[in-house]
């Protein structure tokens, strides 16, 4: 991947994901590109997005492991690897697995699992 296209894949994400950002998380990413270590911008993005199961699009997944096959035996690649990986199976779906695996534990044990007491009354996948 160019520099260039790093650099937009770079602002792509703060774009999809700064709603969700804090103040401080913001700005560290933008001081980090500002800085031009492009690199360090993109791990930390990846992070928060995994931190806060932030949902990508497919296309923006297929971007970072693009962006990663540049970095192939640097130390962080399989932790990005990972990340980016667990990318494929967005945390909406992961929760209403969750929620459905409680809800079959609840009807068969007729008290709430530890998987509800975790979700909260009511819980709706994000």
């Amino acid at each position: 991947m160019q520099k260039a296209a790093e650099v937009n894949l770079a602002w792509a994400l703060i774009e999809v994901v700064k709603p969700r950002l804090s103040l401080h998380e913001r700005d560290f990413v933008f001081v980090t590109i500002g800085a031009g270590d492009t690199f360090a911008a993109i791990r930390q993005l990846l992070g928060l997005v995994v931190a806060k199961g932030i949902p990508l699009r497919p296309q923006f997944v297929h971007l970072c492991a693009t962006w990663l096959d540049a970095y192939v035996g640097h130390d962080q690649e399989r932790c990005l690897s990972r990340a980016i990986e667990g990318l494929l199976t967005p945390s909406s779906i992961r929760a209403a697995t969750l929620t459905r695996t409680s809800s079959r534990l609840t009807a068969r044990h007729g008290r709430p699992s530890a998987v509800d007491r975790r979700l909260g009354p009511a819980s709706a996948p994000s």
